[in-house]
C-alpha cells in the first residue's frame, strides 16, 4: 500500500471513530444529507469501511471508503451513505465520481437499505479545483468543517 493511500486509511479510521462516538459531529455531517429531517440513528453493526464493487458491465473493481448506515428510528428504514474522502494529494480514478452514484445504486438490495446519498469529504482546495466531479456527488464536507471534531483532517 503505497503512503497516499495509507494516510487516507488513517483518515477513514479517524473519522468513523469519531462519527461513531460524537452525537454533535454526527448530527453535521448527516445533517448536510437529505436524511437530516428523520430521526437518524447510526448502525454501528455494519460493515463502514472498503466495500467493494465489481461493475457488472465494465467487470473493474472500485470501493467505497466509507460507508455510514442510518436507521431511522420512526420510520423503520435504513439509509446509506457512500463518503469518498479525497485528501489534497488525491487523483481521481477514471469515472470515480460517476461510480460512486452507479455503486450505490447497485448496493442497495444487496446491503438491505431503502434508500442512499453520496458524500465527498476533502479539502476545501481540492474541491474548488473539482467543480465538476464534485458536482456528482449528493453533498460535500470540507476537511477544514470536520477538523475541529477531528484533529487529524486539520
Amino acid at each position: 500500500m503505497n503512503e497516499v493511500n495509507k494516510d487516507e486509511l488513517a483518515l477513514d479510521h479517524c473519522f468513523w471513530r469519531e462519527i461513531s462516538t460524537n452525537r454533535h459531529f454526527f448530527n453535521l455531517f448527516v445533517g448536510r444529507s437529505k436524511f437530516a429531517d428523520g430521526w437518524i440513528d447510526l448502525d454501528r453493526t455494519e460493515k463502514w469501511h472498503q466495500r467493494w464493487f465489481r461493475d457488472p458491465e465494465t467487470k473493474l473493481d472500485s470501493e467505497t471508503d466509507i460507508t455510514l448506515f442510518l436507521i431511522d428510528t420512526r420510520e423503520h428504514r435504513k439509509y446509506a451513505i457512500h463518503i469518498e474522502n479525497k485528501p489534497a494529494h488525491g487523483k481521481w480514478q477514471p469515472n470515480q465520481p460517476e461510480n460512486y452514484k452507479k455503486r450505490a445504486e447497485n448496493r442497495m438490495g444487496k446491503w438491505k437499505h431503502d434508500d442512499y446519498q453520496t458524500a465527498l469529504i476533502a479539502p476545501q482546495s481540492f474541491i474548488d479545483a473539482h467543480p465538476e466531479a464534485v458536482a456528482l456527488f449528493g453533498f460535500v464536507v470540507s476537511y477544514e468543517e470536520i477538523s475541529p471534531f477531528v484533529p487529524e483532517f486539520g
